[in-house]
């Protein structure tokens, strides 16, 4: 190829990239369920009440959606309920130890735990004498799964494929207040089904 075509072949090459660039993120994002309003408020097995999101949670999630709630399984003691939707904003959905090692809390122990279709992270934590449980995990409505890159590899897909890769996996966690303990084996099976993880 003579060296004229060639520049030829590279500026029409990099004109097709940068319009692709430009137009790419401006085509709609194909619509997915609104998983987070899907979330039921009560059940066979629990009832739960919506806990308002602080003025400071609102900023860090500057864009993406979230629910949170207590929830009184009917069996066993509260048990804190946060789900985010990261399609707004994908850099509010990470792996919580950070936020808890943030507030103070230092992770004792820490095992991957079985669930209906994958796998989550239970984590047992201490703050000042207190202690405290936690599982979590991502949802992507058909499995859960523990590793932060799997996420961002969904989410960047899901960009690049504007929706039609599938729904934008959620950060499930579930925290027990401190000094309580929780039944996760009951957690796992009754109640993430019937709010909705399966």
């Amino acid at each position: 190829m003579k060296p004229h075509r060639k520049r030829i072949f590279l500026m029409i090459l990099c004109g097709s990239a940068a319009v692709v660039a430009l137009i790419w993120p401006a085509l709609p994002m194909a619509d997915g369920p609104d998983r987070l309003a899907a979330i039921p408020l009560d059940g066979p097995d629990f009832h739960s009440t919506p806990l308002e999101l602080s003025d400071a949670d609102k900023e860090f999630l500057a864009g993406a959606s979230a629910v949170q709630r207590l929830v009184q399984p009917r069996r066993g003691g509260p048990i804190m309920f946060s789900v985010i939707d990261g399609d707004g904003n994908r850099h509010a959905v990470h792996d919580p130890s950070y936020c808890l090692a943030g507030s103070g809390w230092v992770v004792r122990s820490e095992k991957k735990m079985a669930m209906s279709s994958g796998e989550g992270t239970w984590i047992s934590m201490e703050k000042d004498g207190a202690t405290m449980e936690s599982l979590w995990f991502y949802d992507d409505g058909k499995r859960q799964f523990t590793s932060p890159l799997t996420y961002w590899w969904r989410t960047s897909l899901r960009r690049a494929t504007r929706g039609l890769s599938g729904s934008e996996p959620l950060l499930v966690m579930l925290r027990v207040p401190p000094g309580e303990e929780a039944d996760w084996q009951r957690v796992r099976q009754v109640l993430l089904p019937a709010l909705g993880f399966q």
